[in-house]
């Protein structure tokens, strides 16, 4: 019984062992698994689909583009400069008028007194002046006399004169050919008594027009660069085309000359004032309306154009996304200038043939590999064509 009972207690203590060497065995190895260091290498990336443009030359002409106002060559507010009743109105509003044309009427009969009074009065001093001058011949007269009828008969010329100007106020004519605006103020209104006169009316000349635009430091050197040179030097260089596009228009309708530049950088927008005249004989372009100014730099020529879309920029300056022969993506540094509509011309960084990103830029990085989804025509290259087509179309 006492054996039966040792074998009898020797069995759950070493059930209890085995079941905590078990457990202990399931820990450690639970603990190794923990402790086992992570894997350092990187899981494979897909290659991100992307869709790329082949670059090739297109030809395009050299413009520069510009936002501007018209302006009219002149314009003249008319004044009533003599006191009176506006006795007519010798137009109506919105008339093309003549150079000369009479436009105003004030009441003339106190200048046409005034003007016979006057001449009356010279009559007189002129008659006292013979008679003074005739008794000096005799010595019967003194020169002070003859110098005080003299000085008499001056200031009656002189009153005359204002006589007949003031008289010649009282018609107000055209300065110069023009438009006019609706008129200021009615028949049977005073005018003249305050202070400056009374504005009448104004007077645009419209035929010609200018188109005033602002265009940077940059392009005003490239302007200068590339006007053509002239063999004599005594023949002025001939003046860039310009032309004007309005609001609306899907190409220029208005085509002048660059007949000014300002001589001197509005330090405040890093800007040069730049003037086309246009012959603007339709009256096709009124003053205060936006104008799209595009001038001629210089001739056609080959050029690579971009989206700007597709041109980032960052504090190294622009660039583009470039995948070569083994699908990496490259980032490419460039240069460029503005072109018309949506375009850009690339100066440096890119050459016929490279493969730029135009889309799915934005999900890539520099030496990523990159899928192409597809090869997509240029849409700047045929942008670019027609803008420069459309600016051409119709110079003089």
């Amino acid at each position: 019984m006492k054996a039966l009972s040792l074998v009898n207690n020797a069995r759950p203590r070493s059930a209890a062992w085995s079941v905590g060497t078990v457990v202990f065995a399931l820990l450690l190895g639970i603990n190794l698994i923990a402790c086992k260091p992570k894997s350092t290498v990187p899981a494979p990336s897909l290659p991100v689909d992307v869709v790329v443009t082949r670059l090739q030359t297109t030809r395009i002409k050299d413009v520069v583009q510009l936002d501007g106002n018209v302006s009219p060559v002149q314009q003249v507010n008319l004044v009533a400069r003599v006191a009176g009743n506006l006795e007519a109105v010798h137009f109506k509003d919105g008339d093309v008028v003549k150079a000369g044309q009479l436009l105003f009427t004030i009441e003339q009969p106190p200048y046409q007194d005034q003007l016979k009074l006057n001449l009356a009065r010279l009559e007189q001093y002129q008659a006292d002046y013979t008679r003074q001058s005739q008794l000096l011949k005799e010595n019967a007269n003194s020169q002070a006399n003859v110098e005080s009828s003299l000085s008499n008969l001056q200031q009656a010329q002189a009153n005359v004169r204002i006589a007949q100007t003031n008289l010649d106020y009282t018609l107000v004519r055209a300065p110069f050919n023009g438009i006019m605006s609706k008129r200021q103020v009615d028949p049977g209104n005073y005018v003249g008594a305050a202070a400056g006169g009374t504005v009448l009316a104004t007077i645009m000349q419209i035929s010609p027009a200018y188109v005033y635009a602002a265009i940077g430091e940059t392009e005003v050197l490239r302007l200068r660069s590339q006007r053509p040179t002239v063999s004599n030097g005594t023949a002025p260089r001939p003046k860039p085309v310009v032309h004007a596009q309005l609001q609306g228009e899907t190409a220029p309708s208005a085509h002048g000359t660059l007949d000014y530049v300002d001589h001197q950088l509005n330090q405040t927008s890093g800007t040069v004032q730049v003037r086309g005249v246009f012959p603007n004989t339709d009256r096709h372009l009124l003053p205060g309306f936006y104008a799209k100014l595009t001038i001629e730099a210089g001739g056609e020529r080959d050029a690579l154009v971009l989206p700007r879309a597709v041109l980032q920029s960052d504090q190294q300056g622009e660039y583009v996304f470039v995948v070569d022969a083994q699908n990496i993506a490259k980032r490419r540094a460039v240069s460029t200038t503005s072109l018309p509509g949506e375009s850009k011309e690339v100066r440096s960084g890119l050459a016929p043939g490279d493969q730029v990103v135009t889309q799915g830029f934005t999900k890539i990085a520099d030496g990523q590999r990159v899928n192409i989804a597809s090869v997509m025509e240029n849409p700047a290259t045929s942008q670019a064509a027609s803008a420069s087509a459309s600016a051409a179309k119709g110079a003089p």
